[in-house]
């Protein structure tokens, strides 16, 4: 008998379909020369910015905030490689808008996750501190 896997929701979900939108990006519209540097570069930041939210989604609550940080950062890294991209002429403007504003929602989402769990004080068993009166 055949499962299949559960859906994904939230940031993880948007994070496939931006890889997805790039990914055929890739395959059929950057030229060679760029794809097989500048493109293969971009796609393994990718990668490093998924297995980074799979791993805060699945951390202790202590280590997350490490992994949405380098998050964080791998997506900043991806917007700036995006932008050299697109001026070297590897994708055209609509390509570059569209992933340019995944990568900044992606970023916002980031963000927003890695306040939240900084506002969240851990007591000593890792959960949420009880306020003492």
């Amino acid at each position: 008998m055949n499962t299949l896997p559960p859906k994904l929701s939230g940031i993880s979900a948007k994070m496939l379909l931006f890889y997805t939108e790039w990914h055929n990006i890739l395959i059929r519209h950057i030229p060679k020369v760029l794809r097989y540097s500048l493109g293969i570069r971009i796609d393994n930041i990718f990668s490093g910015i998924l297995e980074d939210i799979a791993l805060a989604q699945f951390s202790l609550p202590e280590y997350k905030t490490a992994y949405l940080k380098r998050a964080i950062g791998k997506n900043d890294t991806l917007k700036f490689m995006l932008y050299a991209l697109f001026e070297m002429q590897g994708i055209d403007d609509k390509k570059f808008i569209s992933l340019s504003q995944k990568a900044e929602e992606v970023g916002r989402m980031l963000y927003g996750w890695k306040c939240k769990m900084e506002q969240k004080p851990l007591g000593t068993n890792g959960t949420k501190a009880e306020k003492s009166s």
